[in-house]
């Protein structure tokens, strides 16, 4: 693209921490500040679409884990009361885990995110 007088402004807000964040890579990459939004913004690609299968199955795999969630509930329970329960724990966490990540990856959901929401809404094993 041939250069351009670059006469609009676009304001933004910032943490100190994220205008720090930003400073910081763009000094890396020897870039200014508005090259490195330039090229954030303009020059990568948006976000795939999430399909409505893969939609449908994200939402599969929650309603997965949470049937994980209630089944370790139960055992914990048994537990508790003295019940003779015999479990693989390592594995029921393993499976855990591979769900939780293929949810993500389907999804490309930020990791943060993910973990923060289920956080909130699972108990642990």
């Amino acid at each position: 693209m041939p250069l351009q007088e670059r006469s609009i402004r676009f304001h933004i807000c910032l943490t100190p921490e994220e205008k720090e964040q930003v400073r910081r890579m763009a000094d890396e990459n020897n870039l200014s500040m508005a090259e490195l939004f330039r090229a954030k913004t303009l020059r990568n690609r948006l976000p795939r679409r999430v399909t409505k299968v893969a939609g449908k199955t994200y939402w599969e795999l929650g309603q997965i884990g949470n049937n994980l969630n209630q089944l370790t509930k139960a055992i914990n329970t048994s537990v508790l009361m003295g019940e003779p329960v015999v479990v693989d724990r390592a594995l029921l966490e393993q499976l855990r885990d591979i769900v939780k990540q293929v949810r993500r990856e389907i999804t490309e959901i930020d990791l943060i995110t993910d973990l923060q929401d289920e956080a909130s809404e699972t108990p642990r094993l």
